[in-house]
């Protein structure tokens, strides 16, 4: 699932034949200027003790310190946790993020998320009072830039477009600046909801999760989706957000991993820098680093052979994904069998998905995901090989998710682990790591892979989200800043291609860059640039070097 090569263009022959990479022009007011929104989403940090109250509020001394190492400049405050979440945010959150630098836009859920005691107080469901209430606070603060609602598009019939009409004028009668973007999902996306709606937002969120596969496992998709939603969004005069899963999406295996959340947020600051994307927003990035014991799923050591397809995924009959593995038979053994742990969770549903083991393409155990009847605990399979490798000297063992009959709508995730093998041999066979296993499918929306329990998952996303952000943040401000053109088109060329062998996991060629543009900022310095500018990239390069050569 690696990308490789950089999304951007030749400019030098020279530097191609020197790097083996090829670099693209900084962005243009024609091609569009560069994105400029880098945030994060939730994951807040409560307080250690509950005031008078009963409550855990909103720690936002301590929040406002991971947001600023976390180089963002804009964080969508989610109001649903607790009851006094909106008295926090006008009342502490919002003075100490305006010192700090940090825009806000304030997050509300939809009537869908609005079930039992949690809810976005104290308005709610009623959009018209937070349309009012959100602009006037956005008076007192110039920092608050906003407002989104999520799963904008699972409510339609609140939000129709007489609703957002009355939500539209209330808000810019008092704060005509203050701009409003629902949360969607790409598949909900339409010309009939810009149609009706497109007048009544100013640009849309969309929560990345492999379109309709429904997964955070897999981002070969995501260009193509921020091509086409770019593109539909630009036809209306709307911006695009794109949000990134740093934390678990429900009804999926597990975290999303340290390395998938690089990969995802790298793509979308590179299609930021085409101006594709105005604002890159991480999900629930996580700020505390504790471990993730639910992600820990094996039956022993921290990796597990894993099949999943996803909530709401089609499939038909005879669709499958498969892990294979040439083993070696001892021709002289008595008998052949081979031991194993598997589990499935999922909605217990019969005839619909197959777990089964394959000798040399031959069906040899089979068994539906609704027999395990309690989800996610491990049960010991033995079955007899005898007949399948007696005379045999090798023989491909194969382990696949099997669709019996085609679904829309019934997920699940099976796994298979500890394989003890008699009269033959097997090659990780605890799924200690990802090799000696070959992965192959006739259908995208089965995701099969080993999954490696990562104690240090949280700390390496946001380690990861921390650089990445950095890494743009310098050559966005080099593009922001004003000075003499042909100096500046020579900083923002270092700057961009140290940010693509950065992407490009080239480090030490990103660092040597890195120093080759703090030689040029240096250079310039009292003449063509003011100290205070060059002192702040040059602190922003020295941060990087630093990152770059501990990652």
């Amino acid at each position: 699932m690696k990308r490789t090569g950089l999304f951007i263009i030749i400019t030098s022959i020279m530097l191609n034949l020197f790097t083996g990479f090829t670099f693209s022009k900084p962005a243009s007011a024609e091609e569009g200027d560069p994105g400029k929104i880098l945030a994060d989403y939730a994951g807040e940090i409560r307080e250690t003790s509950p005031r008078a109250d009963g409550i855990y509020h909103i720690d936002t001394p301590r929040s406002i310190e991971k947001m600023k190492e976390l180089n963002i400049n804009t964080y969508y405050y989610l109001v649903w946790h607790e009851r006094t979440d909106w008295d926090d945010l006008r009342n502490e959150f919002l003075p100490a993020a305006k010192a700090a630098g940090i825009k806000v836009v304030v997050y509300l859920v939809p009537p869908t998320e609005s079930t039992g005691e949690r809810k976005s107080y104290p308005y709610m469901t009623d959009y018209l009072a937070w349309s009012r209430a959100i602009a006037e606070l956005s008076v007192q603060y110039s920092n608050l830039i906003g407002w989104a609602i999520d799963d904008f598009n699972h409510n339609l019939n609140t939000y129709t477009p007489e609703y957002m009409a009355q939500m539209k004028e209330i808000s810019e009668a008092i704060n005509p600046k203050l701009f409003f973007t629902p949360q969607m999902y790409t598949d909900s996306l339409t010309e009939s909801f810009l149609q009706t709606r497109g007048e009544y937002i100013d640009g849309v969120i969309l929560a990345f999760r492999d379109g309709i596969y429904r997964n955070t496992q897999v981002y070969e998709t995501a260009q193509a989706q921020i091509d086409s939603s770019s593109n539909l969004l630009s036809q209306y005069n709307l911006k695009l957000y794109w949000m990134l899963y740093a934390s678990q999406l429900s009804r999926t295996p597990a975290n999303p991993s340290a390395d998938y959340i690089r990969e995802v947020i790298q793509i979308a600051l590179d299609n930021m820098k085409q101006g594709k994307i105005e604002g890159v927003i991480t999900y629930v990035l996580k700020k505390n680093f504790e471990p993730e014991p639910d992600d820990d799923k094996s039956f022993n050591d921290t990796g597990y052979l894993n099949f999943f397809i996803g909530l709401g995924v089609p499939s038909t009959a005879g669709s499958y994904t498969q892990a294979t593995q040439k083993v070696n038979v001892d021709k002289k053994a008595d008998s052949y069998s081979l031991t194993f742990q598997t589990m499935d969770h999922g909605p217990n549903v019969f005839g619909y998905h197959k777990k089964q083991l394959l000798v040399d393409r031959q069906v040899v155990w089979e068994q539906d995901t609704s027999e395990i009847v309690t989800d996610m605990l491990w049960d010991t399979v033995t079955v007899d090989l005898t007949p399948y490798l007696e005379g045999k000297s090798k023989a491909d063992l194969t382990f696949r998710l099997y669709e019996n009959k085609g679904v829309s709508n019934y997920w699940t995730y099976a796994g298979f682990d500890a394989l003890e093998p008699t009269g033959f041999s097997i090659l990780n066979n605890n799924f200690t790591d990802s090799s000696e296993w070959e992965f192959s499918s006739n259908y995208a929306g089965i995701i099969g892979e080993i999954l490696q329990y990562d104690e240090q998952r949280s700390l390496r996303a946001y380690e990861n989200v921390t650089t990445s952000y950095l890494t743009y943040s310098l050559y966005l401000s080099i593009y922001g800043a004003q000075f003499e053109p042909e100096i500046k088109k020579e900083l923002l060329f270092k700057a961009e291609k140290s940010m693509g062998l950065y992407f490009s996991e080239n480090n030490d060629a990103a660092i040597k860059e890195l120093n080759n543009l703090k030689k040029k900022i240096s250079g310039y310095t009292g003449e063509y640039l003011p100290e205070n500018l060059a002192e702040k990239w040059n602190a922003m390069i020295d941060k990087l070097i630093q990152l770059y050569s501990s990652n």
